[in-house]
């Protein structure tokens, strides 16, 4: 199982939109991304979700149309925005490699709506709980956009 990372994203303050770092990021053993508002250790030091996710979004048929509806990487706070694996099939435990230094553990899986969701989808609908991860940085290392993610 294996994807690459599109987009790494990073937040100076909590409940500030995140932004894509253009050049990569640093993760740090049980921190997280260097420098990210979110990092939440022990278990949420960083967070992923895939393109698909993404584009299940954009081509929902309740979804309205408009700025407010179309997301992109970062939009959901996520850390690191990968594509390639399906993010629904991966268990709490598993360990991923990202290039060749850094390493991640899932630690959980799921994430529940904002209080404001603009889809408006109902629970069961939502596909945050299949495509939202959360993992703590077991090795040191740099990532950047493009980088190969794969279970080891």
């Amino acid at each position: 199982m294996k994807g690459k990372i599109i987009s790494i994203n990073i937040s100076d303050e909590k409940k500030k939109p995140k932004r894509k770092l253009e050049t990569g990021g640093y993760l740090i053993k049980n921190v997280g991304l260097e420098g990210d508002a979110y990092n939440k250790p022990p278990v949420r030091q960083i967070s992923l979700i895939s393109t698909e996710l993404l584009t299940e979004q954009y081509h929902c048929p309740r979804v309205g149309k408009g700025e407010l509806f179309i997301v992109g990487p970062g939009d959901f706070s996520e850390t690191l925005t990968i594509e390639g694996i399906d993010i629904s099939k991966i268990s709490i435990g598993d360990i991923f490699q990202i290039c060749s230094d850094a390493k991640i553990r899932i630690t959980e899986k799921g994430m529940t709506c904002f209080k404001f969701c603009p889809w408006e989808k109902a629970e069961n609908e939502c596909p945050l709980p299949k495509h939202f991860l959360f993992a703590e940085v077991l090795e040191s290392g740099t990532v950047s956009v493009g980088d190969e993610i794969k279970k080891t």
